[in-house]
């Protein structure tokens, strides 16, 4: 068989500093530019995607294998689109906006359903090369709390599927059997998290901090094995025909920092704090 010609999907970006910002449609976000050399993990492997959409006990769709129905410049931004399916019976999108003066890329993950869903779950997928180190915000369960417990991922460590939950409700979302379809993911259980809140630790000058809103964002998780992904899972409540959720996460690139850690932790409140 020869070569076909392909159509290609509409390219939308922007500047955020040196960086070049990429909506790549389904497949999320990229930032390039951001040091000499760019280790690539593949096209279908960038930021701020939805990956799988899931209710109570099973997985819906994996979205980013799914053509939305419209990538496109508007107001403010830039917006991808999936009109309700068979699989998922929603209007699903993402709205990417860049936020010059914080230095970050807002992504906003809505969903508006025609039937109803226990726990409906946008899951936010990531993917880092292994020249960033992952950072997890977690709750200290130390017989006595001290303060935040900043765990600290090692690539081709073992028990690498590892997920952390906002509190005990949202612990019986991992634990329906959402995770026992599609692509079974037997996720290994640790303390609540502190935030929603992580970093990626490049070893050549920059750092890429993701969060979310605690209300919106029922667990993080991740996995530095093979790739090193960091995950956001959204939502998590029942909704009936005709209702909806949004819910936002907050990119920020940093170039400069004493502790990485604190800078991170400041950039969170002063976003949750505008909230």
């Amino acid at each position: 068989m020869g070569f076909a010609q392909v159509d290609q999907a509409p390219l939308v970006q922007g500047r955020l500093g040196a960086a070049r910002v990429s909506v790549l449609g389904a497949q999320g976000v990229r930032l390039t530019g951001l040091n000499s050399f760019h280790l690539d993990e593949g096209p279908d492997f960038a930021w701020l995607n939805i990956y799988r959409t899931l209710t109570a006990g099973r997985q819906l769709e994996i979205t980013r294998e799914r053509q939305p129905a419209a990538l496109e410049v508007v107001p403010g931004g830039a917006q991808v689109r999936w009109e309700a399916s068979g699989e998922v019976e929603a209007e699903l999108s993402a709205f990417y906006a860049i936020v010059e003066g914080a230095s970050a890329v807002d992504a906003t993950f809505s969903a508006a359903v025609d039937a109803a869903y226990e726990g409906f779950e946008l899951f936010i997928a990531n993917y880092f090369t292994p020249y960033y180190t992952p950072h997890y915000a977690l709750a200290d369960n130390q017989t006595h709390p001290e303060d935040i417990f900043w765990y600290t991922k090692q690539w081709y460590g073992q028990g690498e599927s590892e997920s952390w939950a906002r509190d005990a409700a949202a612990e019986a979302l991992f634990r329906d059997g959402r995770w026992l379809s599609g692509h079974a993911l037997n996720w290994r259980r640790g303390p609540c998290y502190a935030f929603p809140l992580t970093i990626q630790e490049h070893r050549y000058g920059h750092a890429i901090v993701l969060m979310a809103r605690p209300r919106e964002c029922f667990g993080i998780s991740g996995y530095n094995s093979y790739h090193n992904s960091q995950y956001f899972h959204l939502g998590g409540e029942d909704l009936k025909p005709g209702e909806g959720f949004s819910s936002t996460v907050r990119l920020v690139l940093l170039h400069e920092w004493d502790d990485l850690h604190a800078t991170a932790l400041a950039c969170y409140r002063e976003w949750v704090g505008e909230c």
